[in-house]
């Protein structure tokens, strides 16, 4: 594989690397917000769980909260790997990018 497919190579890489980054970014958004509204909810008031086409009434309040809690670490887990192997990619972009440079001159 010569210099230009590398660098086609690495640009889809580092494209679907961002999208997957943009995607959990949302879903850590709607969790947070999920949350946020969950604690805002008057305790005597009842919570429901969507489960495929179904609500489901939520017995235990306080676990739907720590079930939150636990995806949002997680998904920021992965956003953290996702964005790590961004720069990484970005760099050996950049330097393939020099190299097509430097063997045009």
């Amino acid at each position: 594989m010569d210099n230009s497919e590398k660098l086609q190579a690495t640009l889809r890489d580092l494209q679907a690397t961002r999208q997957q980054s943009m995607t959990l970014s949302s879903q850590i958004k709607e969790f947070e917000v999920t949350l946020d509204a969950l604690n805002k909810q008057d305790a005597t008031k009842k919570v429901y769980r969507q489960i495929g086409a179904l609500l489901f009434e939520v017995e235990d309040k306080d676990e739907m909260k720590d079930q939150l809690i636990s995806s949002i670490e997680t998904l920021k887990e992965h956003l953290m790997l996702m964005e790590k192997q961004d720069k990484e990619l970005k760099q050996k972009y950049d330097l393939l990018v020099s190299e097509i440079e430097n063997s045009n001159e």
